[in-house]
Parts: structure tokens; sequence; C-alpha cells
């Protein structure tokens, strides 16, 4: 068999079997790898055969994105952008100029704000949103996308009022006369979501392409599209956009829990759908964010009991469906461990999305049940300080344990959790992992963790992850070697050229 491409003289890391030691040459053929080695591989140099001269640049498998709210982050991209929002002023300002360019009755949306990062240390209240936007409905999202502050016409919208009580799972923002504050908590930020006007398809397919420009030149290749609710018009813009040829990453797209009735009905499966777009896990929250996540210690906020988790393990694992559980605190994740194993589910490789406080008794129930853990690695370094203000004393011990994990024998795929983490670059939090001092891992495993860790997650560890002979050719090349590199700037590194099946989808080789 003739290549189709044959990379020459690189740095080439196939992160499988041979770790970590480079090869020189690589050559593709029918979107996959076909021979990875040395000289020896330009025997397999056909008349059509395109050779390229890495001269030295080092290539690596694209990077697998585990947990990454595409469709989300690509629709704040038509929102107000609040990042970096030093105060409610500020944010009352870009609000204002931002509605320039909204159409008469549409609502408006602002995204990316931190409340520790404002001066008056508190979320804006509904009253101060209103002197910018009226009666146009508005609702602003936190970056963390746990917290949602609405003005009085989204309030009105979604019949809100004094007397409405909090739903299971969230709670409503008061004054001290019970009125609204505007602001939104956990499941109680659904209460507006949903009488919002859903965004058409066509916006959706432009957020995804949003997205994706920003995914691929970071060298991401594959990604798990998570969902905040359950919108089947997701699932239809990645399809129309493979269709067109547009598509240029795989995506492993998340079901909400809501949809777990109807994915059965019709017969969904792990894995449904084909190499651009296939069916992935349904998605549920067990606990909250930040001081709402449930521990052992007691505290926190359930999203879903573990009884109602339990019921819905059982029916999604009957019906060859896998879970993605979002479960920070200890107390969540034993839940989820204990739904899986009521469901006698360790075929499923049910998945815990974030997985942070995990003491070793649950690091080794994980392991036994055959789950997956979806984490964050930048998470790591903001857990150790935040856990000063979060966690008690006894619940700082196991923060993001990667390390022990791993040891376990618990396959841990990292992801960014766009946009919680705004830019989605995988360098940083490598890093971050890597260097460690509690749970740090060796710069092969953080690597794994970015590429093969996230293909079994979603069973396609056969297919893609590594540069094997046999995987699909979705590669990045870098100039030079940043692995062997002095003084690597972790941050600033950028991918010179992604191919995704052999094919150029960014930059240039």
């Amino acid at each position: 068999m003739s290549a189709d491409l044959i990379l020459a003289r690189g740095r080439i890391r196939t992160l499988g079997e041979t770790g970590l030691k480079p090869h020189s040459h690589l050559a593709v053929a029918g979107g996959k790898v076909i021979a990875c080695g040395g000289s020896e591989v330009m025997g397999l140099r056909g008349p059509k055969t395109r050779v390229v001269d890495l001269e030295g640049s080092a290539v690596l498998p694209g990077f697998n994105d585990a947990h990454a709210h595409v469709v989300y982050y690509g629709l704040t991209r038509f929102a107000a952008d609040l990042s970096g929002a030093r105060g409610i002023d500020d944010i009352l300002d870009r609000l204002k100029e931002h509605s320039k360019n909204l159409k008469p009755g549409e609502w408006q949306h602002g995204m990316g704000y931190r409340t520790d990062e404002l001066t008056e240390r508190r979320q804006p209240h509904r009253t101060e949103l209103d002197r910018v936007t009226g009666d146009r409905p508005c609702f602003i999202d936190e970056r963390g996308g746990h917290a949602r502050v609405a003005n009085s016409a989204a309030l009105a919208a979604a019949n809100i009022a004094g007397e409405t009580p909090n739903p299971r799972g969230g709670r409503i923002g008061r004054d001290l006369d019970r009125s609204p504050n505007g602001l939104l908590l956990e499941a109680a930020m659904r209460l507006v979501a949903d009488v919002e006007p859903s965004p058409t398809l066509e916006r959706r397919t432009e957020g995804v392409l949003k997205a994706q420009e920003l995914l691929v030149s970071r060298g991401i290749t594959s990604v798990g599209a998570a969902v905040n609710r359950g919108f089947a018009d997701d699932l239809r813009a990645y399809e129309r956009l493979a269709e067109d040829g547009r598509l240029v990453m795989r995506v492993n797209e998340f079901l909400s829990w809501e949809l777990l009735q109807a994915a059965s009905c019709v017969g969904l499966r792990a894995g449904f759908g084909g190499s651009m777009v296939r069916a992935g896990p349904v998605k549920v929250f067990v606990d909250g964010g930040a001081e709402r996540v449930a521990v052992r210690s007691g505290g926190g906020m359930w999203r879903t009991t573990p009884e109602e988790l339990r019921d819905l393990v059982a029916r999604a694992t009957k019906a060859g469906l896998q879970v993605a559980a979002h479960a920070i605190g200890d107390a969540a994740i034993e839940a989820m461990c204990d739904a899986v194993e009521a469901a006698r589910a360790k075929h499923m490789r049910h998945r815990v999305e974030h997985c942070t406080i995990c003491p070793p008794d649950l690091q080794a129930r994980l392991a036994k049940l055959g789950m997956v853990a979806v984490m964050q690695p930048g998470a790591a370094r903001f857990s150790r300080v935040a856990s000063a203000i979060f966690f008690p004393v006894r619940d700082r011990a196991h923060l993001a344990p990667h390390a022990p994990l791993m040891k376990a024998g618990v396959p841990v795929a990292f992801s960014s959790d766009l946009p919680v983490t705004p830019d989605p670059n995988p360098w940083p939090g490598i890093r971050v992992a890597v260097e460690d001092q509690v749970n740090g891992i060796s710069l092969l495993a953080a690597l794994r963790a970015y590429t093969s860790a996230g293909a079994y997650a979603s069973f396609e560890e056969t297919v893609k992850g590594t540069l094997e002979p046999g995987m699909l050719a979705d590669l990045q090349v870098y100039a030079g070697d940043p692995l062997e590199a002095r003084d690597v700037r972790w941050e600033e590194l950028r991918p010179r050229a992604v191919l995704l099946g052999g094919a150029g989808v960014f930059g240039r080789l």
C-alpha cells in the first residue's frame, strides 16, 4: 500500500506503546496511520504520495477535550462579554453597549464575570440590571455556570415572585422583604431558561463553528460536547455541519437527562453514530458548584438526590446508555458509585465529571466499578486555593487526586470545561498536573489523559488517541519540539498545523 502522506524527519511521539520515544517518520493512508518509525517508512512512498519534511518539528496525537460546553460557549459569543469585569458599573456599561445591536424583543445575555473579581464582592441586583436593560428580558451568567442574575423583565417572564418556592436543587435569591433580587442558583436558573425563546438552529450552528475554530486552533481534534439542558437541536447542528463537510472535529455529543426516556425509546445506544458525530453519555447534575458541592462532612446542594440518581443510572444502563454525572464533592461521588454498583453497570464505563474531592475509599470503588474520572487539571491549582474558602479542613486532603486515581487503576481523562476555562488550551492544564506538588503525574500520563483516555471514555480507544498503525491520523504539529525545549511557555503553546484523518484542518504543514 502506498501512503497518501508521509511526515519525514520529525519528532513523532505516538503516546502508545513507545510512549514519548520520538520517531522520525509517519505514513498516512485512507485517513489512518499505516506506519510510524524511521527512514524505512519512506518505502511506502508512491507516485502520488505527498512528503512533508518536518525539519525536526514535533508531532503528537490530537487532543481530546472530554468535557467542553461547545454549543453553550458558541452561543455566549453572541452575548455581552463580561469576562474581566471589575465592578457592577463595568457590567452595566458592557450590557448597554451590547444592546445597541439587539433586535426589538430579543432577550439579552451576558457571560463571563466572576463575583470575586468585582469591586463590590457581590452579585449584581436585578434593579441594577434594569437601569440599562429596561423592559427587555436579560440575564447574565457567572463564569462557573452555576449562578445567573436575571433582570425584572426576565423574572416576570418566568412568573418568579415573592411567593415562588425554591425549586429542588436550586435557590432563588431574595431581599429582606422576600422579593426576588435576581440571583438564581443551580436548578433555579432553569426557571428563566425554560421560558426564553430557544436559539434558532442557524444561531446554534454558528455557535458551534465559533467554538470549533477555537478548539481546533488549540490542537483539539475530538471533544465531548457537554450540555446543560436538553436541546435536541444541538445534535441536529452537528449533523448538519458534518453533512456539509464543515465539521472538522470529532464530537461525542452528550444528552441531557431529560432526553433519557426519548433516547431509550428510539433505541439510541452509547456510541451510536459515525466517525464524526456519536451519541455520548446522559448528563446529570448530582451536586452544585463552589460552596454548594455535596460533601460527606455535611452541606452542599443535591440537584439530583441519591435515590433519583440510582433510578436514572439503572434506566440508562438497561437502555445501553452511559451516564456522565457532575459530581464534585465526595458525597456526590459516593452516590454515583452506589448507583453504578446497584445497576451492576461496570461494563458501561459510567463517568464522574470533575471528581474533585475523592478520598482513597472512593478511588478504589471507582476502579472496582470500571468508572472513568473526567477532570479539569487546571482546577487543581484553583481548588487548593478555593479549599480554604469552600471546603472544611477534612475535605481538603484529597483534592484533584490525579496520581492516586491513576495508581488505583481509574482511567483519568482531562478536559477544559469550556467556557468555565475561557481558553481550552490543554497545555497549561498539563503543566499544572505535572507540577502539582501534592498529586503530580508524569508528562506522559498527562498527555495520555488528554488523548487516549478521552477516547477510552467514549469507547473509542481502538480507533483514536495514539498514532500507532491502524489509528485515525488525527494529529498536531508544532514548530520545533516543545517537549525538549527549555523555558517553554506552556500557556503560549499552539500547534502550527492540525490534521484530522490526515487532512489539514488548521494551519499549514
